[in-house]
């Protein structure tokens, strides 16, 4: 029987139909797509969605900069308005830990960098931690979280939540991990307490495979032997008006078993100015680390594995 003239076949109609919903379908994803992850514009604080106080930006960038001038953990302050824009359209945690990892946070080989993140129009926040710390520092992050940040976002103080929970980061976590310290854990309560024990030997297992490449790699190359010490120095330039300016670190390698050594100027991500007594005058990004140091990161090239602690208010 010929087809009545001016109708289409049903399989072509299948067809445009299958077409028609396929591009509703990439269209719809478009926009969390559209824009990438943001660049960092200050290693300690990027307020892109102005939720800190001047005085509040300050004492932070102040803060986050000792932490690294006197321990060489990198921390920083991050709060955007939401992350859909961004491409966070999966999710908190691993928009979080995309970024963190996206910009190098912490010192690759460490791995003890922490990221501060607030949403303000996603009501989410997170402490992102780098893949060097244990668990107990994601258990302390989430009292940090959950004590200092959350009621201060609750009552509509956020830069005082954001300013006070970062100072805890810095002081409960970054600090005693620098000096080798225990972290002074909150009460817990028994499933608390159990949780670190079932994935512990996961992190174990990884720490432990870490270290052991990092062993092997520690050999002299003029008598073979393991066990090279690395010792970091400050290069410091003296200034005409006094005091002395740091833009360098000298990384000195020394085999204790032959006596070869080695020294090797490094850029510092913050080139630091003091005055006569000592006191910090300024500080600045250092003109080239950005190419010196590794990919396109301004930071150290460290990584997270997604640790840390989330909060939504």
């Amino acid at each position: 029987m010929d087809r009545p003239s001016g109708t289409a076949p049903a399989s072509a109609i299948a067809r445009m139909a299958a077409w028609l919903v396929a591009l509703l379908w990439l269209a719809a994803l478009a926009p969390a797509h559209a824009q990438g992850l943001p660049d960092w514009q200050n290693l300690h604080v990027n307020d892109f969605a102005g939720l800190l106080a001047p005085e509040d930006a300050q004492a932070l960038d102040g803060a986050l900069a000792a932490l690294r001038e006197q321990t060489g953990i990198e921390g920083t302050v991050v709060t955007l308005p939401d992350r859909a824009r961004h491409g966070g359209t999966d999710g908190l945690e691993p928009f979080a830990t995309r970024l963190f990892n996206h910009w190098g946070v912490g010192d690759a080989a460490r791995n003890d960098g922490f990221m501060v993140l607030v949403l303000a129009q996603d009501r989410e926040a997170r402490i992102e931690l780098g893949r060097g710390y244990e668990n107990d520092a994601d258990i302390l992050a989430q009292d940090i979280m959950r004590n200092t940040m959350l009621p201060a976002f609750r009552d509509g103080r956020m830069s005082q939540g954001i300013r006070e929970g970062t100072q805890a980061v810095i002081d409960l976590i970054a600090r005693p991990v620098a000096a080798g310290q225990p972290l002074a854990m909150p009460r817990r309560s028994l499933m608390d307490r159990i949780l670190p024990f079932l994935f512990g030997a996961a992190g174990l297992a990884i720490l432990g495979a870490a270290a052991r490449q990092t062993w092997r790699r520690n050999r002299c190359p003029r008598c073979g032997r393991r066990g090279l010490e690395t010792q970091v120095a400050p290069l410091e330039t003296p200034l005409p008006e006094g005091g002395h300016m740091v833009s360098q670190d000298n990384v000195t390698r020394r085999c204790p078993a032959c006596g070869w050594s080695e020294t090797r100027q490094r850029l510092r991500p913050q080139t630091v100015w003091y005055g006569p007594t000592g006191t910090v005058l300024r500080s600045e990004p250092t003109p080239g680390y950005r190419s010196a140091a590794r990919g396109s990161s301004g930071f150290g090239g460290g990584s997270s594995r997604g640790g840390g602690a989330s909060g939504r208010w």
